[in-house]
């Protein structure tokens, strides 16, 4: 029994949650190996590996929240948070190509369709 609990609260999402404010809030957190930060702040939220967070600057603002005891809590993550979470690493490994690309791109052969007809049809040959 204490190995099925032990494997269900530890997960596939590790970390802590930073709370700066009653609207922002900050995951540090490890998953499937790598190092990740998600920053809740009011509705948005954004997903950054550590370095490219810590490298924008956010990380420094975060030691200097921390000196100025500006960090209200800092908890593990709960369940709500790790959904969100995952919600958002899902989102991000969605293909980039979105309904609206594609919608162009068949657009865009139906014009070249088109031309290639009309070229036909003149009588215009490529030179080559």
């Amino acid at each position: 029994m204490t190995t099925t609990r032990q494997a269900i609260s530890i997960g596939p999402v590790q970390g802590s949650l930073l709370r700066l404010s009653e609207r922002h809030e900050v995951a540090i957190y490890l998953r499937e190996g790598a190092g990740w930060v998600a920053d809740f702040h009011d509705s948005r939220a954004t997903l950054h590996s550590v370095s490219e967070w810590h490298g924008s600057g956010s990380g420094r603002m975060l030691v200097h929240a921390q000196r100025r005891d500006a960090v209200e809590s800092i908890s593990p993550l709960p369940d709500e948070v790790v959904q969100r979470i995952e919600s958002l690493h899902r989102r991000m490994e969605e293909p980039i190509v979105a309904p609206f690309v594609c919608r162009n791109l068949a657009a865009l052969g139906a014009c070249l369709c088109r031309w290639s007809a009309a070229v036909t049809a003149r009588g215009i040959r490529a030179v080559g």
